[in-house]
């Protein structure tokens, strides 16, 4: 069986292929240490997913747009720096409450930005206990909501942009309802058959 590192590793290898033959030379992210993201679980006091790890380990990763479409990948730093700003604003909003009186939309402290486009919309890793624990969400910074998960794992996230540049396809993010509430495969179930929830704040 393939290895979640080896996983990661290949789909970022064969995604950077077809960037290198269409797009100009671009700036590398910083890759992360083990030391580095160990530190980051520790302050955060959460586990990262095993492909996230990976992820932000990669040296060679062109930090231009990628999926393709108008998200970037981040280094590490740049994702703690956009959470703690996204956190800051949520328990501002969290004072407040909607006219119905019900709670607002919030960015949670498991939450983490593996991606930012240039608007200040983000790509996130849910890190919470659960089904989605390590899924890909798209943040919508406007309107404050997370939604349902585009990709179950960043590895999922990965191997999809590198079909879909491979074979020109649409990039899966394109099948994402507008509003950027819905799932990237609006016909996705569980395997029971029920369709994908939102999770809740």
């Amino acid at each position: 069986m393939m290895s979640v590192d080896h996983g990661v590793r290949d789909s970022w290898d064969r995604i950077g292929i077809q960037l290198r033959g269409h797009a100009r030379t671009t700036p590398i992210r910083p890759a992360a240490d083990a030391g580095s993201l160990d530190a980051v679980e520790a302050e955060l006091a959460v586990t990262l997913p095993a492909d996230v790890r990976a992820w932000w380990a990669l040296g060679d990763v062109s930090a231009d747009y990628w999926i393709p479409g108008p998200f970037a990948p981040v280094a590490l730093e740049e994702a703690l720096d956009a959470r703690e700003t996204w956190l800051l604003v949520a328990q501002e909003d969290r004072l407040l409450s909607d006219r119905d009186g019900e709670e607002e939309a919030c960015f949670l402290p498991e939450f983490v930005p593996i991606a930012m486009s240039p608007g200040g919309d983000g790509l996130v890793v849910g890190l919470r206990p659960g089904e989605h624990h390590g899924a890909v969400f798209l943040w919508d910074h406007e309107r404050w909501g997370l939604g349902a998960p585009l990709w179950p794992s960043t590895g999922s996230m990965l191997r999809d942009v590198a079909v879909a540049l491979e074979t020109r396809t649409p990039s899966p993010l394109r099948q994402a309802a507008p509003d950027g509430a819905g799932a990237a495969r609006p016909d996705r179930t569980h395997d029971s058959g029920d369709p994908v929830r939102e999770p809740e704040c």
